[in-house]
């Protein structure tokens, strides 16, 4: 039995080691009709149509189970929505969270003249401490403006001086 509940469907498994290349331990799943979602410590990974899509924990900006619908969805960090279908979702929900949650590193909320500005840095965890860093706009503030870009060019190089070794 895994940590986080009743093991994986073995053959899934071993299907996903074969696809990342690598062994994996599988520490929470979710089945429906048409996919499946698998979670490591390190990764989600979605098998949909017979495909593998994987998702490191610090690419995914949020998600969460409505059970009243049966779906699990998700929103990447490059603005990809995920919904899927789930009979049985274990302890994929909170597992979910706290892989999402140990990811982040540091959230600045910035006021600007027109909106507000969010610079995200997130671990991978997959052993590597790698930071990726993403910016959110909201209000009206607008990322192509060359101010802006300019603005989180300069605040994300302050952030990696301060949160990178």
């Amino acid at each position: 039995m895994g940590i986080f509940g009743k093991r994986s469907d073995k053959t899934l498994e071993h299907e996903l080691q074969a696809h990342l290349g690598r062994r994996i331990d599988v520490v929470a799943q979710g089945s429906g009709p048409e996919s499946s979602l698998l979670a490591t410590r390190d990764l989600l990974a979605l098998r949909e149509r017979g495909q593998w899509r994987v998702f490191g924990w610090e690419q995914i900006a949020t998600g969460a189970w409505r059970e009243e619908e049966s779906s699990f969805m998700w929103k990447t960090t490059s603005d990809e929505d995920f919904t899927v279908r789930l009979d049985d979702v274990g302890r994929l929900p909170e597992l979910f969270k706290e892989r999402v949650q140990n990811s982040m590193v540091v959230t600045v909320s910035h006021d600007l003249p027109k909106g507000r500005l969010q610079i995200i840095g997130r671990r991978t965890l997959d052993g590597s401490d790698e930071i990726t860093w993403y910016a959110v706009a909201g209000g009206g503030a607008d990322l192509t403006d060359p101010a802006v870009a300019d603005f989180v060019v300069s605040e994300t190089d302050r952030l990696k001086a301060e949160y990178e070794v």
